[in-house]
């Protein structure tokens, strides 16, 4: 009887702590949400200041962009043609940041609906425990509390590792994607890519599309895991070294077409890329060491629990 009002505890303890690490991530994806709109809000009107088609650019991928303004013709790209393609990369990718925060912020919304009581819950449970306890086993009351709280508070350390060590590997698999973009682009050579020819095919296969959307979906994996960590490092307590994260997606959307095709700085990008996943790897390997520990604290902690209540 007693290790069920101790999983019913552990269970609620989990949601608290939960529901307290989503109300802070809403509260931080309702700021980065409003940020990406504005920035989304700003590039839409450049483009309609320049009197361009917006509704027919938004439709268009940047590939297709870029085929549409080339076609086969030999010379290159005109400054404000460059400049066009500038922007719509960063239109492209600021409305797929807020396609992403929207949904995040869906999904948060949707988790806390169910533990909007908690608190309430685990007062009731507590009250029920204690009465049992007092009125059937007394002497155990005291040295049982100390062993259930420590359980809850060791199992949902364990969680949020697993959870966080999960999302370094996400991060890890879309480094590895966005690496096979890169080096695809690397082999395309180092001829004039705004002269026509080349990026012509580039642009007509979507080459380009690809190399963007991996990169986004680096970004993506990168603030799931930076928000994970963060967590991690509030409630188990560790302390773990992530560097400048979120300067990873920066370096890669400024000056995206100017800098990587005319300068050639793809064997730069792709360094970077398999710099930062050296980091994660490290720090995903911190995390399993830590996770290990706690897992193995667990089932020490219950196997005294069970010794305890089976000779009551």
């Amino acid at each position: 009887m007693l290790q069920h009002y101790n999983d019913r505890l552990a269970e609620l303890k989990k949601q608290q702590r939960q529901k307290s690490n989503w109300t802070a991530s809403r509260e931080q994806l309702k700021v980065s949400l409003a940020n990406a709109k504005e920035d989304l809000g700003r590039l839409e009107a450049w483009l309609q200041e320049e009197q361009r088609d917006v509704d027919r650019l938004k439709k268009l991928s940047l590939g297709g962009l870029f085929y549409s303004l080339i076609g086969k013709k030999k010379e290159k790209l005109s400054e404000e043609e460059a400049e066009l393609l500038q922007a719509k990369l960063q239109y492209d990718e600021a409305s797929d940041t807020v396609s992403d925060l929207e949904k995040e912020l869906a999904d948060i919304e949707a988790n806390l609906a169910p533990v909007r009581y908690v608190e309430s819950d685990i007062e009731a449970a507590m009250r029920e425990k204690e009465k049992h306890i007092y009125d059937a086993h007394p002497a155990l009351a005291s040295e049982l509390k100390l062993w259930s709280d420590e359980e809850a508070e060791t199992e949902a350390d364990a969680k949020e590792l697993r959870e966080a060590v999960n999302a370094g590997r996400s991060v890890i698999s879309s480094l590895d994607r966005a690496s096979e973009r890169l080096q695809s682009a690397r082999n395309w050579g180092t001829a004039d890519m705004l002269g026509g020819g080349l990026l012509t095919t580039m642009a007509k296969h979507g080459h380009i599309d690809d190399a963007r959307s991996a990169i986004h979906s680096a970004q993506s994996s990168l603030r799931r895991f930076e928000k994970e960590l963060k967590d991690v490092q509030r409630d188990v307590g560790i302390t773990i070294d992530i560097g400048s994260m979120m300067t990873f997606a920066d370096y890669f959307f400024d000056g995206f077409l100017m800098d990587w095709v005319v300068q050639g700085r793809i064997k730069d990008a792709a360094e970077s890329v398999r710099e930062k996943r050296a980091l994660i790897r490290r720090i995903v390997a911190e995390l399993e060491t830590e996770l290990g520990a706690k897992d193995r604290k667990l089932a020490e902690l219950r196997r005294r629990q069970s010794s305890l209540i089976e000779q009551a």
